[in-house]
């Protein structure tokens, strides 16, 4: 919930900026992708009671998502780009697959 906390609020700080040069419509929310499902069903919730042990800096992330800032989506593990920097590997094919949607494959280029 952290990371997606201190994502949140890099996104809004770019919203600010790239608002105020005229480059982003701010009409539409920006897309936040985590992989961590709990996370993601606790961020498109609202506050219960037993959730009083959350941190109230965290609910930057629902305030975000309920402005219409932010748009908080689940992003599965093995389709998760950001695992390729961030994992260890224990298959070549899982390594290949995410390698796959960042990199174009040589022979894709044309000659």
């Amino acid at each position: 919930m952290k990371a997606t906390d201190e994502g949140v609020k890099n996104v809004q700080m770019f919203r600010h900026v790239l608002s105020d040069l005229q480059l982003l419509d701010l009409s539409l929310p920006t897309n936040v992708y985590n992989d961590n499902r709990g996370c993601v069903d606790w961020s498109n919730s609202f506050s219960t009671k037993g959730m009083r042990h959350v941190n109230i800096r965290e609910n930057a992330v629902r305030e975000a998502r309920l402005l219409g800032e932010v748009s908080i989506l689940h992003i599965p593990g093995v389709s998760n780009p950001a695992d390729l920097f961030t994992k260890e590997f224990k298959s070549d094919a899982t390594f290949c697959s995410l390698r796959s949607l960042i990199l174009s494959h040589p022979s894709a280029l044309p000659s």
